[in-house]
Formats: structure tokens, sequence, C-alpha cells
């Protein structure tokens, strides 16, 4: 992506033409102003810009935006267009000449882009590396605005990593400074604050502090035109709730995020872990069920943490049947992510479900890999656990040598926690 400034471009426009700088100037400028304003030294003034658009034949408009103006035109045309192939690319294009060009503020924005497009994409390792070139761009820029920015950027990233309490900290920054904000930040930015503050809160499940901050969702749900935002704030309605009556929010959620296949998704895995929760079997299938249906398999793996926190919920609360339907689809998204973590586990799943099935053999391939792959992590306290799972699968499958084995080593491993 290439931006120019207003020297360049009538630089280029003149030399595309076949034009000289004389001609160019012709009697009313002189040819020493027009070299300094095509080299960007001096800014042209606007009878200047009338009279070379006229001769160049092109909008005097186009010619009067500089680089920033350009750069801050083409991240709000990319911010309504997140989801094409090249966003990513253009983004990164657009931060390179933003820093060539010493354009600090503007790279601070761009970044702040890009964070969100990974964020949205679950790109965690991608995220990572971002996180901390914003931070070093930040630290040039520090003011009330950038600081916001950096805080609610910062939480959002956070609270993707499942860091609630480590974002509430940014949050809660944000809240205490909330009515002494800049007023160049309006009213819905500001409502981002607590409408992420009780986002963290309900997967904390601290339903009761959540509520304290209903008030300013409600504002931010009667003044924001973002119909992903509405959706998101029905789903916390339903969250929060204690009612049974919540058909009404159940259809918003439907009726906003519907242009929003991945978050609409999102919406029903969490609606089902709720339900689950509540005892509430037969909607929390049906929500789980409309949720995969709705995200398309190519996505999967993007969306591999909600689904495996999903699977998890669903196996530990004994619902087999129902997770068997799934589990496959999440070993193939685990795999294809690529992610260690959520492979190891969709393996666990796989081995669990298929053991509760009756298929012991290919429950203990499945176990055991998950296993190795534990150790190499050295998490103890949930090595003691699996070592357990296994042990039981060795005995159901009249190998009471290896079960007395693998309960022995799972007494040892809690024994050392």
């Amino acid at each position: 992506m290439e931006i120019l400034s207003t020297g360049e471009k009538i630089r280029r426009a003149r030399v595309k033409r076949g034009m000289t700088l004389k001609a160019l100037c012709g009697s009313e400028i002189s040819v020493s102003k027009m070299s300094t304003i095509e080299n960007d030294k001096v800014q042209a003034e606007e009878w200047i810009l009338d009279l070379v658009a006229k001769r160049l034949g092109i909008e005097k408009e186009s010619l009067k935006k500089d680089i920033i103006q350009e750069v801050t035109d083409q991240l709000k045309k990319l911010s309504e267009n997140m989801f094409t192939k090249t966003y990513e690319k253009d983004v990164k294009g657009l931060i390179k000449v933003t820093e060539n060009n010493k354009l600090s503020h503007q790279t601070f924005l761009a970044r702040i882009q890009l964070v969100d497009y990974y964020i949205e994409k679950g790109k965690i390792e991608e995220l990572n590396v971002e996180i901390s070139n914003l931070y070093r761009t930040y630290i040039n820029i520090v003011n009330a605005e950038t600081q916001y920015l950096y805080c609610l950027t910062m939480a959002k990233y956070l609270y993707t990593t499942s860091e609630f309490e480590n974002a509430l900290v940014f949050l809660n920054y944000l809240m205490s400074n909330f009515y002494t904000l800049p007023d160049s930040i309006d009213q819905e930015a500001r409502l981002q604050i607590p409408f992420m503050t009780v986002s963290c809160l309900v997967y904390m499940e601290d339903y009761e502090e959540a509520k304290k901050y209903l008030p300013y969702v409600k504002e931010l749900l009667e003044i924001t035109k973002n119909d992903a935002t509405k959706g998101q704030i029905h789903l916390l309605y339903c969250l929060i709730s204690t009612s049974e009556d919540l058909k009404e929010s159940y259809d918003k959620i439907d009726e906003y995020l519907k242009e929003y296949p991945e978050m609409h998704a999102r919406a029903k895995y969490f609606l089902a872990v709720k339900l689950l929760d509540k005892g509430d079997t037969e909607r929390a299938y049906k929500e789980m069920a409309e949720a995969a249906k709705i995200i398309s398999p190519d996505k999967m793996s993007d969306n591999i943490e909600m689904i495996m926190d999903a699977m998890n919920k669903f196996v530990g609360a004994g619902h087999y049947e129902e997770a068997s339907k799934y589990v496959d689809m999440v070993v193939n998204a685990a795999i294809e992510n690529q992610n260690p973590n959520c492979v190891e586990r969709a393996y666990y799943f796989k081995g669990i479900l298929l053991a509760e099935s009756g298929n012991f053999n290919m429950a203990e391939t499945y176990l055991s890999v998950s296993l190795d792959m534990l150790i190499k992590k050295g998490r103890t306290r949930e090595l003691a656990k699996r070592y357990r799972d296994l042990a039981n699968v060795y005995y159901k499958m009249d190998k009471k040598e290896e079960a007395i084995r693998y309960f022995s080593m799972s007494i040892q491993t809690e024994a050392h926690v």
C-alpha cells in the first residue's frame, strides 16, 4: 500500500503527463517555489493547489490530503473491512509507511488495529509479538488519549488470553478516571470500559460485581449503532441474569449477531455452558448444536480456545454422549490451529470419550499421547489426574499391573504437589 504526500502527488502527476516544472508553474509560480513544494519542504497555498490541480487535470481535494490524512482515511476504511483477505498485509503496509515518515501517533493507531485483528482471529502468537511492538510505540507518545487506548487494548489482549484479573487492573484504572477522560473520547468509546469490565467479571463468574456496571452497559446499548456490540450486550444480560424468561435477549442475540457468524457461534457456546451450569440440559444441547452449525469448518481453528472450553464443561459435567458429537471437530480444529496446549487437551477429551464408549484400546492410545505431551510441560497437579484416568482404562482392559503402576504414579505425583 502506497501513501503519498501532497508534494509527491504533484510530482508524479506532472511527470506522468510529461510536463516540466516550468510548464506547470507558468508565469504565476516560481520554479524554485514549486520545487520546494514537490519536495515537501513547504506547504502549497490554496490558490497554488487550485492552479496545479487544474493544469494537471486532477481533483484538488486528492492533492490536499497529506500523509497523515491519507493514513487516517485508510485506517478507517480498513476498520470497516476487517475480514478481507489482505487486511493484515494492508495494515502492516500502513505501519511501515508511518514508521518511515516518523508518524508515531499514526503508527500507534495502526498497531491497535492490528492487535484488534489478531484478537478477533485468535492469532495468539502474532498477538503476543504485536503487543510488545505496541508498547514500544506507546511509550514515546503518552498522553491522556493514548493512555486510554493503550489500557483498553491491553485489557482486550489480557481478556483474550484468559488473564481476567490482570485485565481488570487496566480497566479499574480507566474506570477511576472515567469522568476525567479527555473530550476527544466520546461517550460510546468511554462506555467500552465498563462493557469490558462486565465481560471480564462474567467470565470470572463474579456476577454480583458485574451487575454494578450494568447501568453503564445499558447506556451503551441505547446509544450504539453497532449490531455486534448490541448482540454482545444481550449475551451479557443472559449470562448475568438469574431469570428464567430470557427469550427476548436470546432473540436479540440471534438478530444482532446473524451477520457475524464467528461472534454468533461464540455467543451460542457461552450460552450452552451457562445453561449446562444451570441444569437446563435440553437448551444447553440446543445452543451447542446451533453453535457448531453456525461456524464454518475453516473458522474452527481460529476459535479453538472457546470450543475447547465448552468441551471441557460438557465432559467435566459427564455429558459424554453429547460431547462425543463434537470431539472429532475439536481434535481437527486443534491440530489445524497447531496450538500444543489445545492438541493435548483435545486428545485427552477424545481418549476419555472413547473410554466411556468402551473402546479402551483407542482410548489408551489417545490418553497416552496426551499424557506424554503434558509431562513435557510439567503440570504436576493435572498430571496426577491424568495418571488416574489412564490407570482406570488399564483396569477396565484387565491390565492390572499397568493399572497399579499408574495409580502409584498418581499418588506419588499428588504427594509432591
